[in-house]
């Protein structure tokens, strides 16, 4: 992780500089498309997997994580994926939402 930030910190450096680059811009372009294409498939996967403890549970997640925090949801191992993929779900539509400002 270290290395791609140093990267990314002189390919930033190297744009302050100046210079248009179309071959440069395009490459970034197909890199934040790739990455914006690969988290909404991961939402789509994590959104079906929630979907399945809706309604196994007869509750929405935004209810069963506020039950969930509180402490009154009990420590069941599903109750522990359930909030695990409701965390995922909003790391990724965090991301998914600065890719969408870039």
């Amino acid at each position: 992780m270290a290395d791609m930030i140093s990267k990314i910190k002189v390919l930033e450096e190297l744009a302050k500089l100046g210079g248009e680059d179309e071959v440069f811009l395009r490459a970034i372009d197909k890199l934040t498309r790739y990455k914006r294409d690969k988290l909404q498939d991961d939402l789509k996967d994590i959104e079906a997997q929630i979907q399945y403890f809706e309604e196994e549970y007869g509750m929405k997640s935004h209810d069963f994580v506020l039950k969930f925090e509180k402490g009154d949801v009990g420590d069941r191992i599903d109750f522990m994926e359930w909030a695990s993929l409701c965390d995922m779900r909003e790391r990724i539509m965090n991301r998914l939402n600065l890719l969408e400002g870039a």
